[in-house]
C-alpha cells in the first residue's frame, strides 16, 4: 500500500461520514504507521485537525471504514504528508515526498520527486520538512553475501561495520569484501587464469 492510497480518501464510521484522511502519523523508532490525520471538511487546502487510530480501521476500499471514531492527540510520532519538503543533514534540499510505501502499516521506503526513493531508516526528523540522516560513509551498512560471510566473520547474516572492515583487513580479504559489494559485485570472467584470481 502506498500513502497515496489512503491520502483524500473519505473516512466513515459506520455510515457517517467524519472527513477526508490527509496523510499518517508515523513512529521514527518502529516506522510502524500509528494514526491517520485527518481533516474534518472535504476542501483544497485543509489541514488535519483530527486523528484517529490505525487500530480503528475495518478495511481501506473505496472509503476507509472506521470501527469507531475516537479522535486522539499523536503521541511519539511525525506527521508525513505528501508534498512535504525533504532536505539532507547538510542542508540540501533534494525534492517533496511523492509517497510512501506501507507494508502491513510500517513504512518501509520513502519516495522523492519524479524517481528517487529513500528507505524511511534514512528519516533523521519531520516537522515542517523531512530532515535525511546524515550519509553512512561507504560500505558501512551493506549487507555482506552469502559467499564471502564466512571469510570476515562468523555471524550467520551480518552487515559491514567498522569491526569487520578490521578483521577483513586484518585476514587480508578487504578487497575481496569490497568487491563482493554493490556497485561492484564483481563477477570474475570464466576463463580468467589461475593466477588472476583473487585470494
Amino acid at each position: 500500500m502506498l500513502l497515496s492510497n489512503l491520502v483524500e480518501k473519505s473516512i466513515y464510521a459506520g455510515k457517517n461520514f467524519k472527513g477526508v484522511c490527509m496523510g499518517v502519523g508515523l513512529s521514527l523508532k518502529s516506522h510502524s504507521v500509528k494514526y491517520l490525520l485527518c481533516a474534518s471538511v472535504q476542501a483544497q487546502n485543509s489541514a488535519a485537525d483530527f486523528s484517529v487510530n490505525v487500530s480503528a480501521i475495518l478495511s481501506v476500499d473505496d472509503c476507509i471504514s472506521l470501527s469507531s471514531l475516537r479522535p486522539v492527540f499523536p503521541k511519539n510520532c511525525v506527521k508525513i504528508f505528501i508534498g512535504l519538503p525533504i532536505f539532507s543533514y547538510e542542508g540540501v534540499y533534494l525534492g517533496k515526498v511523492r509517497d510512501l510505501e506501507i507494508k502491513n502499516f510500517v513504512a518501509t521506503k520513502l519516495f522523492i520527486g519524479q524517481n528517487d526513493s529513500v528507505p524511511i531508516t534514512a528519516v533523521a526528523a519531520c516537522g515542517d520538512a523531512v530532515i535525511l540522516k546524515k550519509e553512512q560513509p561507504y560500505p558501512l551498512g551493506q549487507r555482506i553475501p552469502a559467499p564471502i560471510l564466512s571469510l570476515v566473520t562468523d555471524k550467520p547474516d551480518s552487515v559491514v561495520t567498522k569491526p569487520i572492515l578490521r578483521t577483513a583487513m586484518a585476514k587480508g580479504k578487504l578487497l575481496k569484501l569490497t568487491l563482493s559489494l554493490p556497485p561492484f559485485n564483481l563477477q570474475l570472467p570464466y576463463k580468467m587464469h589461475k593466477s588472476q584470481r583473487l585470494r
